[in-house]
């Protein structure tokens, strides 16, 4: 386990002597179905038709997905495109670290611990913007009918008001995956 320096807020929030927020054991994506708008992952597509996405356990904690996702940005909701390096710094509001698979209730989750370095984030999240978001790029299969998401890798970390993964997938106060 990694030890961070800080105030303790809750048993997941640490706010250091900075005024940064570090928020540990966030589950910031799931195994599991997800609905997408098939104009979501058929670029060719203006279609509004839900489409469900299964995202399986070897894709999800796939090493390189895994590694993918350290280091990534946290940004206060999704930008319009995933971010390079030419315009990071328009959206960058601290970084993910420490990105793992979840133990326990969270297995099927991937965690990391979020450090949030932007005071209007930071305020937005101790007054209940909690929930996660993930931008990333993948592959779309399909196998008899039905979707999958591949190679997935991380671009940022969002945090949104209402993620498509469920509000499980957020910054949590005392409960520890």
């Amino acid at each position: 386990m990694i030890t961070y320096y800080g105030t303790t807020i809750s048993p997941n929030q640490i706010e250091t002597q900075e005024g940064f927020l570090i928020c540990r054991n966030v589950p910031i994506a799931r195994t599991g179905e997800q609905k997408y708008l098939r104009r979501d992952i058929d670029p060719e597509s203006n279609s509004t038709e839900e489409v469900t996405l299964i995202r399986e356990e070897k894709e999800v904690f796939d090493p390189a997905a895994i590694a993918s996702f350290e280091g990534k940005p946290i940004t206060n909701n999704h930008p319009n495109e995933l971010l390079k390096a030419d315009d990071v710094r328009f959206f960058e509001r601290g970084h993910a670290q420490n990105v793992r698979r979840g133990e326990g209730e969270f297995s099927d989750y991937l965690v990391a611990d979020l450090h949030i370095h932007d005071a209007e984030l930071i305020e937005a999240v101790k007054n209940g913007k909690r929930e996660i978001s993930c931008g990333y790029n993948y592959v779309c299969e399909e196998r008899d009918g039905k979707f999958y998401q591949i190679n997935i890798r991380g671009n940022h970390v969002a945090v949104v008001d209402k993620a498509r993964a469920g509000e499980t997938v957020a910054i949590m106060d005392s409960i520890q995956p």
